[in-house]
C-alpha cells in the first residue's frame, strides 16, 4: 500500500514538472529566444498554451453623489423693441347682414294725463291815449289802438268787454306831467283798486295791474278820480291800457 502511494505521488510530481517545463518552453519561444530553425533566423512558433481560467468579477465601486442644480443665473437685459411695422390697408366692408325677425309687440304704456280740452283762443288788447288830460266824465277813452284784433276793447266807450269766461290780466302805464294823477280800475262799476301819483318835476311814470276772473261780457275800465288828471302823452311819452286772457 505504501509503495503504491509513493508511486502515485511521484507520478503527480513528474507530471507537474513536465507541465511547468512545457510552459517555460512556450514562454521562451514567444520571447524570441528559440533555436534557429531556418536560414533566415526565423523562429518556429510554438504550440499555443491552454487558456487560463477567467478571473472573478471585481466589486462595484460606490455610487457617486448626485450633483445639485446650480443657482439660476442673473436675468439678462431686455432686448431693444423692434420697429413698428407699417399699418395695413383697411379691410373691405362686409356685406350687410340679413334682417332679424320682428320682435314681439311691447306691452301697452301707461295712460297719459287727461288733456286740457280744446286750446282756448287768444284774446288780448293794447291801447293808448291820443291826447293829454282826457275827459274826467266816465271811462278814460284810449283811442290809439296798438293791438285789438278781437275788438275786445271798445274805443268809443273806453271799456274792455270780456269775450269769454276766464281769468284776465289787466295793467296800465301812465305818463304823469304838470298835475297829480288819481285813477281807479273799475269792474262793472265797482272799484277794484286805486292808483295815486304825486307829480314832482318833469315827466313821471306811474302804473298798476290786476288779475280778474270775469264772466263773458263783463266790463272793465279806467276812470279819473276827482280833478287829479295829470295823464300825459306826446311824441316821446305814452299812457297805455292793456289786458289779455290767462286761462
Amino acid at each position: 500500500m505504501l509503495s503504491n502511494n509513493s508511486n502515485f505521488v511521484a507520478f503527480k510530481v513528474m507530471r507537474g514538472v513536465t507541465f511547468v517545463a512545457a510552459i517555460l518552453v512556450v514562454i521562451h519561444c514567444l520571447l524570441g529566444n528559440c533555436e534557429v530553425a531556418t536560414k533566415h533566423n526565423e523562429c518556429n512558433p510554438g504550440i499555443p498554451g491552454i487558456p487560463g481560467t477567467p478571473g472573478q468579477n471585481g466589486q462595484h465601486g460606490p455610487q457617486g453623489r448626485n450633483g445639485k442644480d446650480g443657482e439660476p443665473g442673473p436675468k439678462g437685459d431686455p432686448g431693444e423693441p423692434g420697429e413698428k411695422g407699417p399699418q395695413g390697408p383697411p379691410g373691405k366692408i362686409g356685406p350687410p347682414g340679413s334682417f332679424g325677425p320682428v320682435g314681439m309687440p311691447g306691452a301697452p304704456g301707461n295712460p297719459g294725463l287727461p288733456g286740457s280740452g280744446m286750446a282756448r283762443k287768444l284774446y288780448a288788447f293794447h291801447v293808448g291815449l291820443t291826447s293829454s288830460f282826457p275827459s274826467i266824465d266816465g271811462p278814460i277813452k284810449f283811442e290809439k289802438v296798438l293791438y285789438n284784433e278781437q275788438s275786445i276793447y271798445n274805443t268809443g266807450s273806453g271799456k274792455f268787454i270780456a269775450p269769454v269766461d276766464g281769468l284776465y290780466f289787466l295793467t296800465y302805464q301812465i305818463t304823469v306831467y304838470n298835475k297829480n294823477v288819481h285813477i281807479t280800475l273799475k269792474h262793472n262799476g265797482k272799484v277794484v283798486q286805486y292808483m295815486y301819483h304825486v307829480f314832482s318835476a318833469n315827466t313821471n311814470q306811474a302804473s298798476g295791474a290786476s288779475i280778474l276772473a270775469l264772466k263773458q261780457k263783463e266790463e272793465v275800465w279806467l276812470e279819473v278820480v276827482g280833478k287829479d288828471n295829470g295823464l300825459y302823452v306826446d311824441t316821446d311819452d305814452d299812457s297805455t291800457f292793456s289786458g289779455f286772457l290767462i286761462s
